[in-house]
């Protein structure tokens, strides 16, 4: 059976009631030790047991980020529960804060934020797309913690204080203009959770595109000025443009997994454009299949809603050529493709929405839920369910993704008006093909002094080329307070600084062929290393002839403090000598 599992709201921290280790000293290696943790999009099933490689179909987080445009907010969702977690201003308001202007009903005034893009920890990027002539502005929020900017010791941030499940105007932080030159800066955010904001190319330059590429970097479309640029995920720092789109007019985009940024138009032409070059590559037409919106990119094909011409079109950037593979016809403006390669894609008009195979074969078609209206956007969330925006009913509607079953509708802001990437679903599947395995270890004593992590695997070649394992830790004395700290990279089988009770560990397996993996089967997190552990022999290290020891003893029974039971479980067997392989004092543990 398959380990992947879809993560809870908690994002990638998992809770000792649930999972987790309680002890100083643990050696993670069989399935049912990373069974402890929480495994996303990794799995312990072939090659072999007892080991975590990367899921081959990926899903993404329970979340969905949607910007209201008529309001300047964007709201922060459940998706396992259609609940909305929090709503956070990207312009001005609400009435009566400095710099705020009624554009309620309206999704084409003022900041009018729109395009979302997600990272593989959850935070999100949106741009502000400024019809009022500003400069373009994008905002960082993250999906936990934030920056104490009054120094009260809390993060002071939107949250659902009535339970509700959506977020009412008292719920939400207040965005005021304090020097009153009609922009949104840092010095002016009251919600802590909102990490930057960086104003962007010139004025009037108009922001319809918005996505980041493999190195987490966010490219940001400008429409009137035919440009990109490239910003720093960490800060907002300008790092690339302005950039010529050609005769491309910016109006979303998406980036594979080779690093090239594909960009829609509102016209007839797709965005070819090398992240690692910084430079436009083609302008490709498709003038002969009708006009596109929405952008998709999925099975090495990049797919674009037409809202006008039948339903989408393909492009095959192995052949360059366009192709309309949809067996069914309807002007849509959103678009996605799942974690299957299915591309789903909304009926502007009719308020319903169609669910096709690779090939282009209808898989189901749904109408309108009772309320809803023009679809806007569509998305796909980590249970593979599949949601529409719906601008002028100001609501979502949800769709159960095998069937098409309908799931509901619920409430959002005023204007809903995305159809990026909300869910994050391109980043993990596309962009950035990764997994990850966090878990909670408690030593039970507060102040703990943590000594290393160290991991390795049996297999040969476990890091193939583009492939890599990066190990994270942060802790604390409070399980509760893990969140709000960092997590700090760990090298293999080095000594640690952190202090703590609690540890909180997060490997990461990453490639840059979704064909390949690399594989963990082992992983020890410790406290300080003591002299009896692992050193059989007493002569003050750990070698080989100790892990011979250790070898020829399995299946004894250990005495009390018997450095041959180097995890303490009561047994010496393999467990041990995984244990003590990974503590040797010696390189590759020679005499």
């Amino acid at each position: 059976m398959s380990a992947t599992v879809a993560l809870g709201v908690a994002l990638l921290s998992p809770t000792l009631g649930a999972a987790g280790f309680i002890g100083a000293n643990k050696l993670y290696t069989t399935d049912a030790d990373f069974d402890r943790g929480t495994l996303f999009n990794v799995n312990y099933d072939a090659p072999g047991s007892n080991q975590l490689q990367i899921s081959a179909q990926r899903t993404t987080l329970p979340t969905m980020w949607i910007a209201n445009a008529g309001e300047d907010t964007v709201s922060k969702i459940d998706t396992a529960t259609g609940r909305e977690l929090a709503r956070y201003r990207t312009g001005f308001g609400p009435a009566g804060q400095t710099g705020y202007v009624n554009h309620l009903g309206n999704a084409y005034a003022m900041a009018a934020p729109s395009r979302t893009a997600v990272d593989t920890d959850g935070n999100v990027y949106i741009a502000n797309r400024r019809f009022d002539g500003r400069r373009v502005e994008v905002l960082k929020i993250l999906a936990s913690g934030g920056i104490d900017r009054n120094l009260n010791g809390v993060i002071d941030t939107s949250s659902d204080l009535d339970n509700n499940g959506v977020i009412s105007v008292a719920e939400t932080r207040p965005l005021g203009d304090l020097d009153g030159d009609n922009q949104v800066d840092v010095a002016e955010l009251t919600d802590e959770r909102i990490e930057w904001v960086v104003q962007v190319g010139p004025n009037n330059g108009l922001g319809r595109s918005l996505c980041r590429d493999g190195d987490g970097n966010i490219w940001v479309g400008m429409f009137n000025s035919l440009q990109y640029y490239k910003l720093a995920p960490d800060d907002g720092a300008l790092l690339a443009g302005p950039i010529s789109s050609g005769s491309n007019s910016p109006y979303g985009c998406l980036v594979d997994g080779n690093g090239t940024l594909w960009g829609a138009s509102l016209g007839s032409t797709l965005l070819e454009l090398n992240t690692s070059t910084n430079a436009l590559v083609n302008v490709w037409s498709h003038a002969a299949f009708g006009s596109d919106y929405g952008i998709a990119i999925g099975n090495n094909r990049v797919y674009q809603a037409l809202s006008s011409g039948c339903s989408f079109v393909t492009f095959n950037p192995a052949t360059d050529t366009f192709s309309s593979i949809a067996s069914a016809c309807f002007a849509a403006l959103g678009i996605a493709v799942d974690s299957g390669g299915n591309i789903v894609a909304g009926n502007w008009g009719s308020g319903g929405v169609t669910k096709f195979s690779p090939a282009g074969a209808v898989l189901w078609s749904a109408p309108a839920q009772p309320g809803t209206g023009e679809v806007r956007g569509v998305q796909v969330d980590a249970a593979g369910d599949v949601w529409l925006i719906h601008r002028t009913s100001a609501n979502l509607s949800k769709y159960r993704g095998t069937n098409g079953a309908a799931l509901g509708v619920f409430p959002i802001g005023n204007q809903p008006y995305t159809y990026s990437d909300a869910t994050g679903i391109s980043a993990f599947s596309t962009t950035n093909p990764l997994g990850r395995w966090t878990v909670v270890q408690d030593s039970g004593t507060a102040g703990n002094v943590w000594d290393r992590i160290a991991w390795n695997s049996e297999a040969q070649g476990s890091e193939p080329a583009g492939t890599s394992i990066q190990v994270e830790a942060r802790t604390a004395d409070l399980e509760a307070n893990l969140a709000s700290a960092t997590f700090a990279p760990v090298t293999n089988g080095a000594a640690l600084t952190q202090v703590g009770r609690f540890i909180e560990v997060r490997a990461t397996l990453r490639t840059d062929d979704a064909a390949v993996t690399p594989v963990l089967s082992d992983l020890l997190v410790a406290t300080r290393v003591t002299v009896t552990a692992c050193d059989v022999d007493r002569d003050s290290d750990i070698d080989s002839a100790d892990l011979l020891l250790i070898r020829q003893g399995a299946g004894q029974t250990p005495t009390a403090s018997d450095p041959r039971d180097a995890n303490n479980d009561g047994r010496i067997n393999v467990a041990d000598t995984r244990y003590c392989t990974l503590r040797c004092t010696r390189a590759s543990c020679a005499q």
